[in-house]
């Protein structure tokens, strides 16, 4: 059962579309942040009013003494609660942002900071596809405008109080994760840098562009590459299948809620799986794999397979401890993958 501060009845009543306000105009104009999953205009117009409402709560932290009532408000209610318990509990046809927007409505003071923010966390939980999408990128131009590129002194101290009392409730090797991610997270973003960490991003998903790259040499030289394609695809296609699908689901049945009130708060974007890092393990699978063919280009694929480490913290999906675990664990079943595939072909 979920405690009561998380369930929030939320009316089955549909949003109004709100008039677009200028400020969220000259918001969305960032520096292109094209990380982010396309999500229609529709879709976003009707998250802006959690966005609304998340700014207003944010705004009522004034202390580091009220940001850390929050956070332990907040903390102290998630606690020993598991993301699918909240998924499976929450209302599945209520509009998420009229629930966010309901919550600072109907609280004041830091009580509407901890509720506005308790309800976003539980409705991003309880949502799935593009309307999740929205929100997520809705709350992380709130709390982490730096994600976008931007400097938003209105709310400055306030994100500052509230990451500052999040941290403070941490554990020593989880505030070191977070610290890690703030310092690469809040890097200079421009359009530029954007487009080109989106870019490795896009391309290794699932190690698309290791298979491309493979397949490509091969019909270009069948005769000097088929074997490398031949000895590299196959356990590099079965390490990333066992760490997108087992791997993670095994993690996300256990993932408890507090990991996204956390992520939120301090403007990492929650996703639906986050550990280990699915990208990161099939770069690093690949660049492992590729060593053992192409010996003299082994500084080549390392570099690549980091970039793409980096972009998944640079672009806010993961911690730097998701993104290392993926990596080793991605190197560890390739190469065991390898092994199992070569000794079946000495058999034959």
């Amino acid at each position: 059962m979920l405690p009561r501060v998380l369930k929030t009845q939320i009316g089955n009543s549909k949003m109004s579309h709100e008039a677009h306000d200028p400020a969220d105009s000259a918001e969305e104009k960032g520096t292109g942040v094209v990380s982010n999953e396309p999500v229609s205009p529709e879709t976003k117009a009707r998250a802006r009013p959690a966005k609304k409402a998340v700014k207003q709560a944010v705004r009522q932290i004034t202390t580091p003494e009220e940001a850390q009532q929050v956070a332990d408000t907040m903390l102290d209610a998630a606690a020993e609660v598991k993301e699918r318990d909240v998924r499976e509990e929450a209302p599945a046809e209520a509009e998420p942002a009229q629930a966010i927007q309901e919550a600072a409505v109907s609280t004041s003071g830091t009580e509407k900071a901890s509720a506005t923010l308790l309800t976003a966390a539980q409705q991003v939980a309880g949502s799935t596809g593009e309307t999740r999408e929205a929100l997520e990128q809705a709350l992380q131009a709130v709390l982490n405008p730096e994600q976008r590129g931007e400097h938003d002194p209105e709310l400055e101290q306030q994100r500052f109080f509230l990451r500052e009392a999040i941290l403070a409730r941490m554990k020593p090797y989880q505030k070191l994760d977070v610290r890690l991610f703030l310092m690469i997270n809040h890097l200079p973003h421009t359009r530029l840098t954007n487009l080109i960490m989106s870019a490795f991003t896009i391309a290794f998903n699932g190690g698309l562009a290791w298979f491309v790259g493979l397949f490509g040499a091969m019909l270009l030289n069948r005769r000097r590459h088929r074997r490398a394609f031949l000895q590299i695809a196959p356990p590099l296609w079965v390490a990333t299948l066992i760490v997108e699908y087992p791997i993670k689901y095994y993690f996300r049945r256990r993932r408890p809620f507090i990991d996204i009130v956390q992520a939120i708060t301090v403007g990492r974007k929650p996703g639906s799986y986050s550990f280990p890092s699915g990208h990161s393990a099939a770069a690093f699978a690949g660049a492992w794999l590729l060593t053992r063919r192409y010996p003299a280009l082994v500084p080549l694929w390392f570099v690549v397979a980091a970039l793409v480490a980096f972009s998944r913290i640079y672009l806010g999906v993961h911690y730097p401890g998701d993104v290392v675990s993926g990596s080793l664990i991605g190197t560890v079943l390739a190469e065991a993958m390898r092994r199992v595939i070569d000794a079946g072909d000495d058999c034959d």
